[in-house]
């Protein structure tokens, strides 16, 4: 069932698909960082699980989007 997004809504998705971008971006940067294998690979799954968080994020907004197809 689509929910009909107000002006508000579009500008919080918007706010949090720009942090989950931009903190995957981080994690991917101090990936390459450190040379600890332990570090590497938490921060490889922080970076992955925010891009997951976007791309849900995106799906959302898709499914919710005026004319959008799910």
């Amino acid at each position: 069932m689509k929910k009909e997004l107000t002006t508000k809504d579009l500008m919080a998705l918007n706010e949090m698909m720009t942090f989950e971008n931009w903190m995957a971006t981080k994690m991917k940067f101090c990936e390459q960082a450190v040379s600890e294998k332990p570090l590497k690979t938490m921060f490889k799954e922080m970076a992955t699980k925010h891009l997951e968080n976007h791309t849900k994020l995106l799906n959302y907004l898709k499914s919710n989007a005026e004319g959008g197809t799910k």
